[in-house]
């Protein structure tokens, strides 16, 4: 009997564990950045409702920089080691930590617009012409995964 007991205890304690490793906080005007494990993304949902599906995700795995004004959303993001389409494999979300993408999304309509950029001047360019300060910083920034 006691030994019946330790193993429900230790499978109720195993229960309570699953889902404590993810967290989203939104960053304006329902898009949202994820966090499950070691895996960062930016999800849009007008209600806060899937962002953790696959359809909802803007920017994939490996987010590393968010920075937002009231108008766009800038980010930064290592690609995947794995260059085939996946969302769920995690033996194959490894960063490429080589490889550096730049995202503006741009939010002052209903749809928005996305632009991704593989480097830092054409990103910087882009800022300049949709009249994105600057100075506009990373707010949220993952030094581990940089």
């Amino acid at each position: 009997m006691k030994k019946l007991f330790y193993l429900s205890f230790c499978l109720c304690l195993i229960s309570c564990y699953f889902g404590t490793n993810e967290s989203t906080n939104e960053i304006k005007k329902g898009f949202y950045i994820a966090k499950w494990d070691e895996n960062t993304w930016i999800a849009c949902s007008k209600n806060g409702d899937s962002i953790y599906e696959p359809e909802k995700i803007v920017i994939g795995h490996n987010v590393f920089a968010v920075g937002h004004n009231e108008d766009f959303i800038i980010g930064k993001q290592h690609p995947c080691k794995n260059n085939e389409a996946h969302f769920m494999d995690y033996d194959s979300l490894k960063p490429n930590r080589k490889v550096t993408n730049f995202f503006i999304i741009d939010y002052r309509n209903d749809n928005y617009k996305m632009y991704s950029f593989n480097n830092e001047r054409d990103f910087t360019i882009e800022k300049t012409r949709l009249g994105i300060p600057q100075n506009l910083s990373f707010q949220f920034y993952d030094k581990e995964l940089e």
